[in-house]
């Protein structure tokens, strides 16, 4: 029921009559009005006019389903969690449904949230938007790495349609504003006999500084974002990037990475074998990062770019 009466509010944009409301959604006033107090309490600021209702002025700042549903473009199962340890395990664990075939997992706060090689992503209530896309592409394995790569674009065109800020990727799978990291990707996959199984992506963007101390607050940032409104371009701009993704591969969205790549001139790569330095000679369409190295040009699929040297985050 919450969600129907946010949808109204949000289709309308003016003044909605809490008659039209509780006649329209069959709900007593009373209901109503509880309805309206709860959003409220999420963070959504509801102006209220004897005579004229009720006026969505901004959304809630805690994005749950019912909230970033409305702002979908496709109608995608959503479920949120206001604390859980992860909301990758949360997908994965649905994944084990093979009827869900894409759904959308969202957390107020992951108590056990984790990046690349374990590191953890810290995912305070109220400091960010934390998300998981879990979908089954019809694609060879070798494939799933360029959902990565896929994902990054989509965050940042979400991000420039929320925040109105061009953030830039850091290969293959950070998102930075300013040399510091403002976001982060997961992806994680599992495989059976006839290929992938099922694909979770697990996005994490940060939305609140004020809380960021010590060597985090050195090497990390965060947007100025409604999270209910971020989250919602994040899904919608990762679903039209997927279709295009699964028809054509990740050569679609090279141009766009490539423009956003904040990687440029001499480039520090760590490998799971070691480590090469050279400079920046490009990225294939394949979404591999090509290093000049004394001269030979070496192509790496997997890696971490550092910028400042092996200690530096970014």
């Amino acid at each position: 029921m919450r969600h129907e009466i946010y949808k109204q509010l949000c289709l309308k944009g003016g003044f909605v009559s809490g008659e039209h409301l509780s006649a329209a959604l069959g709900v007593t006033r009373a209901a109503l009005w509880k309805h309206i107090k709860a959003m409220q309490a999420d963070g959504a600021v509801i102006e209220s006019v004897t005579g004229k209702g009720y006026k969505l002025a901004q959304p809630p700042a805690v994005p749950r389903a019912e909230y970033v549903r409305a702002h979908l473009k496709q109608d995608i199962p959503v479920f949120y969690e206001d604390t859980t340890a992860s909301t990758n395990e949360l997908a994965k664990a649905a994944a084990q449904d093979s009827s869900l075939r894409f759904a959308v997992f969202l957390a107020g706060e992951q108590t056990a949230g984790k990046g690349r090689k374990g590191r953890k992503w810290v995912s305070a209530p109220g400091q960010g938007v934390y998300l998981t896309m879990l979908a089954r592409p019809k694609i060879s394995p070798e494939k799933v790495s360029g959902i990565t790569l896929m994902a990054a674009v989509a965050v940042c065109e979400a991000i420039a349609q929320t925040a109105q800020i061009e953030a830039q990727i850091k290969w293959p799978n950070d998102i930075v504003l300013g040399g510091k990291k403002i976001a982060g990707i997961l992806t994680e996959s599992m495989m059976h006999m006839d290929g992938v199984e099922f694909v979770v992506c697990g996005i994490g963007i940060n939305t609140d500084s004020t809380r960021m101390e010590g060597t985090l607050s050195r090497t990390a940032d965060a947007l100025q974002a409604n999270n209910t409104l971020l989250a919602a371009a994040v899904i919608n701009t990762f679903l039209d990037a997927y279709d295009v993704f699964v028809q054509n591969g990740v050569a679609a969205f090279m141009d766009a990475f490539r423009r956003r790549s904040a990687i440029s001139g001499a480039v520090h790569l760590i490998t799971a074998g070691g480590s090469e330095t050279g400079t920046l000679a490009g990225f294939d369409d394949d979404g591999a990062i090509l290093i000049n190295c004394g001269g030979e040009t070496k192509r790496f699929v997997a890696g971490e770019v550092s910028l400042r040297g092996e200690k530096g985050y970014v």
